[in-house]
C-alpha cells in the first residue's frame, strides 16, 4: 500500500517563515543592546555633568569666602584643567564699587567626543566695608575694560589740575596734604600755612566722573582763626542715615589745636560740623585717619607725654565723641593707619616701625603684635591683601618695603623669620595692591603693587622676587610732574584710575590722574 500523503495544513515551517523569525530576533535582540549601552552612555554623562557642576559650585564657594575675608581677592581666574579633563574659569564683573558678578564656567568632553559646559553664577558683596570702604576696582583692566594686568606695563597721565589760584578767592600756592576718592568725587585737602591770610580754603572736592577732566565743585577753610590746614582724610557715609542717599561726611585730621574736624560734604556747599565736644590736649597735630564701621581712628605727631592714637565714634557724624579709654600711646608720630577686622595697624617711626592694636573693644585697644625691620628706616605706609602686609619705610640703609605673613596679626615676629622685602632706595610714601590675568601671558596672574615715591608712581610685579625687578622699569617708574621735599605725595584709586598729589618746593600742589 502506499503511505498516505501528507495534507498541506500540516506542513513544517517554510523557509521564508523561518528568516522573517529570526530577523525579528536578532532585531529584538539589537534594539536591547542599544538600549543597554545607551542608558550606559546617560549615566557616563550624568555623572560626568554632576562632576562639573561640583566643581563650578566649588569655585563659587571659593569666591564667597575670598569675599569675606577680602573683597579685592574676587578676580577673574585664566583656565584651569584637570587630569580628568575638565576646564574651569571664573569671571569677574564689578556692578558697583561694592558688589561683583562672578561666573563658573567648567567645560568638559561627553562620551561620543561631544563638548559641553556647565555654568552657575552667584554675587558677592564687599559688606565689611560697605560704607566708607575702597572704591578702588580690583580688577585690573584695559581701556575696553577686559581683565588685563600687563596694560599696567606703561602707566601715565591723562590730566591734571595745579591752577588752585584760578578759583574764586583763591591767590597763593598750596600745598597738597591728602586726598581720598569716593564714589565719583575727589577730597583733598591742603596746607595753607605759607597763605597770605588765614581765612583761604583748606579743603576741596572734585567731581571725578570723568577723570580726563577733573572739575572743581567747592571748598572750604577748616579753621578761619589760624594758618595751618589739615593733614589727612577719609570720607564715608551716615552709617545710621534711612536717607537715600546717605548724607557723606569728611573726617580730617587738622594741623591746629582742633586736631580732628568734619565737614559735611553731602551738598555742594561744603559746612563745618561742631567737634566742640573733641577736646585732644595731649600729643601734636592730627596727622593720620582712617575709618571703619561707625568708628574713626585718629593718630597724632608726638609732642610730649600722651597718648598719639585715638578712637571717635561717629556713629552719628553730627555729634562725634571720643570714645572713653579708647587711646594709646606710641611713643612718636603714627604716619599711617590701617584698619581690617578687629585690628588696627600703625606705622611709626619706632624701632618697631610697625604697631598691631586689637580694637575689637573701642575702649580698650591693646598692642598685640609689632614687627622691627633691619635698618634705620621709619614705617610711612601700609595696605593688606588677603594675608600679606605690606609695609612702606622711608629711605634707610635696609629695604623700603616689606611683604609680611599676616594670616596671624599676633604673630607677625614668628611668622616672618625671612620676611619678602625689597631695596628701592626711595621712601615708599604710598603702597596699594592689585591683582590680575596678564591676557598677553595667560595663564600667569600677577599681583601689581603701586608704589608711591616722593618723585614717583612706581608698578612692581610681586611675583618677581628674588630678584624682584621689573619688566621695563623704564615705562613703569612715571616721574611725577612736580616734585619736593617740602609736603610729600599722597594717593588713592577709584575704579581703575589713581589720583595721585605732588607738590613742588614752592609749595605749588598739583593733582595728577594716572590711568594705564
Amino acid at each position: 500500500m502506499k503511505a498516505a500523503s501528507p495534507k498541506t495544513g500540516q506542513q513544517g515551517f517554510s523557509t521564508l517563515e523561518i528568516l522573517l523569525a529570526m530577523f525579528i530576533l536578532v532585531m529584538a535582540f539589537s534594539a536591547t543592546i542599544l538600549v543597554s549601552f545607551g542608558n550606559q552612555s546617560m549615566i557616563s554623562n550624568g555623572q560626568t555633568n554632576t562632576e562639573a557642576l561640583n566643581l563650578a559650585q566649588t569655585a563659587l564657594e571659593s569666591a564667597q569666602a575670598e569675599s569675606r575675608k577680602d573683597f579685592n581677592l574676587v578676580n577673574p581666574q585664566t583656565a584651569t584643567t584637570t587630569s580628568d579633563g575638565f576646564t574651569t574659569s571664573v569671571d569677574v564683573k564689578q556692578i558697583d564699587y561694592f558688589t561683583k558678578f562672578v561666573t563658573a564656567s567648567v567645560k568638559y568632553f561627553e562620551d561620543g567626543g561631544r563638548t559641553n559646559s556647565t555654568k552657575l553664577s552667584t554675587i558677592v558683596t564687599n559688606y565689611n566695608n560697605a560704607v566708607g570702604g575702597d572704591t578702588c576696582s580690583s580688577i585690573l583692566t584695559d581701556a575696553a575694560g577686559n581683565p588685563n594686568a600687563d596694560v599696567w606695563k606703561t602707566p601715565r597721565i591723562i590730566s591734571s589740575f595745579s591752577n588752585f589760584s584760578s578759583l574764586t578767592g583763591i591767590a597763593d600756592n598750596y600745598p597738597v596734604t591728602d586726598l581720598d576718592a569716593y564714589k565719583g568725587k575727589l577730597y583733598v585737602t591742603v596746607d595753607n600755612s605759607s597763605a597770605a591770610t588765614s581765612t583761604v580754603p583748606t579743603f576741596f572736592d572734585f567731581d571725578i566722573s570723568n577723570p580726563s577732566s577733573i572739575v572743581p565743585i567747592s571748598n572750604i577753610d577748616n579753621d578761619i582763626s589760624v594758618k595751618s590746614g589739615l593733614n589727612a582724610v577719609v570720607v564715608a557715609e551716615d552709617l545710621a542715615s534711612a536717607a537715600n542717599p546717605k548724607p557723606v561726611y569728611a573726617y580730617v585730621a587738622s594741623d591746629s589745636s582742633k586736631k580732628f574736624q568734619v565737614i559735611d560734604v553731602s551738598s555742594p556747599t561744603l559746612s563745618l560740623v561742631d567737634t566742640s565736644a573733641i577736646n585732644i590736649t595731649s600729643g601734636g597735630f592730627g596727622d593720620s585717619i582712617a575709618y571703619k564701621n561707625g568708628y574713626v581712628y585718629l593718630g597724632l605727631t608726638h609732642s610730649g607725654p600722651g597718648p598719639e592714637f585715638y578712637i571717635i565714634d561717629v556713629h552719628n557724624p553730627l555729634s562725634p565723641a571720643l570714645v572713653a579709654g579708647g587711646t594709646f600711646a606710641v611713643g612718636n608720630d603714627i604716619n599711617a593707619i590701617y584698619v581690617r577686622d578687629q585690628y588696627a595697624y600703625l606705622a611709626t617711626p619706632n624701632s618697631n616701625n610697625l604697631t598691631v592694636l586689637n580694637v575689637s573693644n573701642p575702649s580698650s585697644p591693646q598692642s598685640v603684635g609689632s614687627f622691627a625691620p633691619a635698618g634705620g628706616g621709619n614705617g610711612k605706609s601700609l595696605y593688606l591683601l588677603g594675608d600679606d602686609l605690606y609695609l612702606g619705610r622711608t629711605v634707610s640703609a635696609g629695604a623700603e618695603l616689606y611683604i609680611l605673613n599676616n594670616s596671624d596679626p599676633t604673630k607677625l615676629i614668628s611668622n616672618n623669620p625671612a620676611p619678602k622685602n625689597i631695596d628701592i632706595g626711595a621712601s615708599v610714601d604710598g603702597v596699594m595692591v592689585r591683582n590680575g590675568p596678564d591676557m598677553t601671558a595667560a595663564p600667569i596672574s600677577h599681583s601689581l603693587a603701586f608704589l608711591l615715591t616722593k618723585t614717583q608712581f612706581q608698578v612692581w610685579d610681586t611675583s618677581d622676587l628674588f630678584p624682584w625687578t621689573p619688566g621695563n622699569n623704564v615705562s613703569e617708574f612715571l616721574n611725577l610732574p612736580v616734585s619736593g621735599n617740602v609736603i610729600e605725595p599722597a594717593f588713592d584709586c577709584e575704579k581703575n584710575t589713581f589720583f595721585v598729589s605732588s607738590n613742588n618746593s614752592a609749595g605749588q600742589g598739583q593733582i595728577s590722574v594716572i590711568a594705564p
